[in-house]
């Protein structure tokens, strides 16, 4: 006979044996199928827990914090489409290769294809989007079943955790009731004794095998680096782990002579890489790649990229025009080469690679000591361009709220930042500050704009700093749950929407010019006419609509100087971001033309 306390204590050896393998974090959301697992958790009293309503946002809140934290943080739901509502932070969290556990409720199987309610099939559900698929079955109370539990659940904790980390899927089915049972019966006794024996045992521990570059790629690419100094160091995207990275690459610039751009999301253009030499940092480029002339006339031999592929829509469009350009990748995995030019791929841990190639490494043999000269020059030039475009402007622009943002950060936050325009606006319009000692926060993963707030909610919370995110108006519009998960924060977090009454980024790509007639914009634009006002008073958050930089400044820090989360909104001109984009191209064209080109 089945102990009555069967599901009580299936559950509870579940939890706790997750939370023996170091689960911490815990993001539910509400539902009746998941009962026995959140009193569990409630029970055990060992984890973080936080109540979401909206699936969607408890993903990318938890997901915020796998990110922030570099460990697997988890979600949970009931059965039924609540599941569904995961799949955008699942597809984020793969591309990312960031660690989260996704646990979904399910009915038992004798309710699957009769009609029960909130049931649909939940095997596999997002296919080759996690690492990993594990379906537990229908609770058992046999030794070896309790046993097995108890290693598939550290199991998952290590496929989170990788050699590639990422999502791992764990469907639990349960049968009413329910609710927490207690023993009555002598075999409902027994399995608890049985159970309180297995989680006083220590739990199995796994060492994971560091993943490095084959050594004979290594001096492949040391010697091609060491061939010449008209070379260059391109930084992409990473999590906040990689301003560690700054050291090794300051080395290896000095050995080779090569300037380092390092874009926001790299995690090196505001911090770690302050001990690059001087006049080294190229952090103009994406300005000057802007410019037909430059990107036609720049002409690096060799060029080493360091994480994800760049940001940077200028770089791609270098990339393909200079297919001749040789370049090698260090990277953690995957095949970060859209161009599929790269001659080769060093995979593993990016700092054994990069120390590798810092011991393998020659000094160049065909030095060319103008190069770095020439693009400090050019450098100069874009900046130059840059801030008299910003200098011009009587009102808020969008280079000049994030400019803005930048000055109003103190040391040690973490700086959030949208996808589509925000993104890019601060690679344009920030200069590098290698000692502000900034995080960046951002989810470049698929580079959706699915979940940003909830995100960066998750983010301020896992990482306890001062927090704040820039993300477009379609952006907040589309995660504006995430604004109910923003409004519990307890460490201060500003999110400050860029207003401009829709995705202007499609302004600056081919669709602006096709003709498909005067109403069709809309559809590429979505223009709004939402009051972000209203959606602060909805959630009970501070507001402030600035009217200039000075007092955007403000807004941010008198956010930063209490806890809780606050909404600025800066409205900016519609068409702002085509008009000054096309004022500093030209600007840095004729900064170039005044003093030399590459």
């Amino acid at each position: 006979m089945t102990p009555e306390n069967l599901l009580s204590e299936w559950a509870r050896l579940l939890v706790v044996s997750l939370a023996d393998a170091g689960l911490r974090e815990l993001v539910v959301s509400p539902g009746s199928r998941s009962t026995p697992l959140v009193a569990a958790a409630l029970a055990s009293n060992r984890f973080r827990m936080h109540s979401v309503v909206d699936e969607r946002s408890a993903a990318f809140f938890a997901l915020g914090h796998a990110k922030a934290r570099g460990t697997p943080s988890a979600v949970l739901c009931t059965s039924g489409s609540a599941a569904a509502n995961y799949f955008p932070a699942i597809v984020e969290a793969r591309a990312a290769r960031v660690p989260l556990l996704v646990i979904t409720a399910d009915r038992p199987f004798e309710l699957h294809d009769c009609g029960a309610p909130q049931t649909m099939e939940q095997t596999r559900l997002y296919g080759e989007h996690v690492v990993r698929f594990v379906e537990l079955g229908m609770p058992d109370g046999e030794r070896a079943a309790l046993v097995g539990l108890q290693r598939r659940a550290v199991q998952c904790i290590e496929a989170a955790l990788g050699p590639e980390p990422g999502p791992v899927h764990v469907n639990v089915r349960a049968r009413k009731p329910l609710e927490p049972v207690t023993a009555r019966t002598d075999a409902a006794r027994s399995l608890t004794t049985t159970v309180d024996e297995l989680l006083r045992t220590p739990i199995t521990r796994a060492s994971r095998v560091a993943s490095v570059p084959a050594p004979s790629l290594v001096e492949d690419v040391a010697r091609a680096l060491g061939a010449t100094s008209r070379g260059l160091i391109v930084c992409g995207p990473a999590e906040l782990g990689a301003a560690a990275l700054g050291p090794s690459l300051a080395e290896l610039s000095r050995l080779t002579g090569f300037p380092v751009y390092a874009e926001t999301t790299s995690q090196l253009r505001f911090a770690g890489s302050s001990t690059l030499p001087a006049g080294s940092t190229l952090d103009g480029l994406d300005v000057l790649l802007r410019v037909p002339h430059f990107r036609a006339t720049f002409a690096p031999e060799v060029v080493l990229a360091v994480g994800a592929p760049p940001t940077s829509g200028a770089w791609e469009r270098f990339v393909a025009e200079h297919p001749a350009v040789e370049r090698h990748v260090v990277a953690s995995a995957g095949w970060p080469d859209p161009s599929s030019t790269a001659r080769t791929l060093l995979l593993g841990d990016p700092e054994a690679s990069l120390c590798a190639l810092v011991a393998a490494v020659s000094p160049a043999k065909a030095p060319h000591p103008a190069w770095a000269a020439e693009l400090s020059v050019a450098n100069a030039a874009a900046w130059s361009a840059v801030d008299g475009v910003l200098a011009d402007e009587a009102s808020l622009s969008e280079g000049g709220v994030l400019r803005a943002v930048m000055d109003a950060l103190p040391a040690g936050a973490l700086f959030g930042v949208g996808n589509s325009l925000p993104v890019r606006h601060v690679d344009v319009f920030c200069r590098a500050r290698p000692a502000a000692d900034l995080g960046v926060w951002s989810q470049r993963g698929v580079s959706g704009i699915d979940g940003v707030v909830s995100g960066a909610a998750g983010a301020a919370d896992a990482s306890g700093r001062p927090t704040v995110l820039v993300v477009g108006d379609v952006s907040a519009l589309h995660d504006m749950g995430g604004f109910a998960v923003a409004k519990n924060a307890t460490t201060p977090l500003v999110v400050v929407v860029l207003n401009n009454a829709g995705g202007r980024i499609f302004e600056q790509l081919p669709i602006a010019g096709a003709s498909l007639g005067e109403d069709a914009e809309r559809f590429w634009t979505t223009p709004h006419q939402v009051r972000f006002d209203a959606i602060a008073g909805a959630f009970g958050l501070p507001y402030v609509r600035p009217e200039s930089v000075g007092a955007l400044v403000q807004a941010v820090r008198d956010g930063l100087g209490r806890p809780g989360c606050t909404l600025v909104e800066a409205v900016v001109p519609a068409h702002g971001a085509r008009e000054q984009y096309a004022r500093l191209a030209a600007a840095t064209e004729s900064a170039l033309a005044r003093g030399a080109s590459p």
